[in-house]
């Protein structure tokens, strides 16, 4: 049994080949394929490559992000099936994707935090929850995106004389390869703004106020993480995305909870989907 798994992520897509739940290769594009941002043409250029590299498969499970409607997931589907007619498929949203990867029988809890941020529970009877998730514009609260904003907001304030300096400032200036702060608005003119903007989690330096919103950010996302573990009586929490990589977000975020065992993917989403039927 062929078994294609894909990580459809904003920024690039991730896909994993296995042959009887073994893998047998790896592929990355750098195509990203949020369906809020993507179109049909696109997603038509982007699965072709992904069928010549593959082959013909037996099954597909994909998470996708932006797939969160049922007409996104109907175009997903629709595109697939030109190059897919055969195959079985299972098209989740990211999120989904990664709290089915994670579940084993068990009521457990996936928290995201990527350039968005979200967070599913799923029970012992697998009924699945969430909070959050709702977009950069009314959410997203503990993402990179969101942390990222409000220092460049913080320094707009010290560009008008409303706040004190701060180093993370001249770190803006140069990630984004600015010379003056007020050129940082331009960001939000690019196609791929939430991903741009969302890089200088990556690198920003903890002073001060970075730390100060970094903490309000986890506040946030703590108390949706309660209500999940409230609801589904969960004793795991799965922590996935980028910015559980910063070391001082991960322990500030984890010291919130007690009698809670952490976890995180021991392999790739990519490489799970081809693996476990989910």
């Amino acid at each position: 049994m062929k078994i294609l798994g894909i990580d459809g992520g904003g920024t690039k897509l991730r896909a994993a080949l296995s042959n009887d739940f073994q893998i047998v290769k790896k592929l990355t594009l750098e195509s990203g394929v949020n369906l809020s941002a993507v179109g049909e043409n696109k997603l038509d250029e982007i699965f072709k490559k992904v069928k010549d590299w593959s082959g013909e498969v037996d099954l597909i499970q994909a998470g996708f992000s932006g797939a969160g409607s049922e007409e996104r997931k109907s175009l997903i589907i629709r595109v697939l099936k030109r190059y897919f007619p055969q195959a079985e498929m299972r098209i989740l949203t990211d999120a989904e994707a990664t709290l089915l990867a994670c579940y084993s029988k068990e009521p457990v809890v996936v928290v995201i935090a990527g350039t968005g941020s979200i967070v599913m529970g799923i029970t012992k009877d697998r009924k699945i929850v969430r909070t959050g998730g709702w977009g950069h514009l009314f959410d997203d609260e503990g993402s990179a995106f969101s942390i990222a904003c409000q220092i460049i907001r913080k320094s707009l304030e010290f560009r008008d004389g409303l706040r004190k300096y701060d180093p993370a400032f001249d770190k803006l200036l140069e990630h984004f390869k600015v010379q003056r702060i007020e050129d940082l608005v331009d960001l939000q003119k690019q196609e791929d703004f939430k991903e741009k903007i969302a890089s200088f989690a990556k690198v920003m330096p903890l002073t001060e106020l970075v730390v100060k919103t970094i903490d309000k950010e986890i506040q946030a996302l703590v108390r949706k993480t309660k209500k999940i573990v409230r609801l589904t009586k969960s004793k795991t929490i799965y922590l996935h995305g980028g910015m559980f990589n910063v070391s001082y977000y991960e322990e500030s975020f984890k010291k919130h909870f007690k009698e809670i065992t952490f976890a995180k993917l021991e392999k790739s989403l990519e490489e799970i989907l081809a693996i476990k039927l989910i």
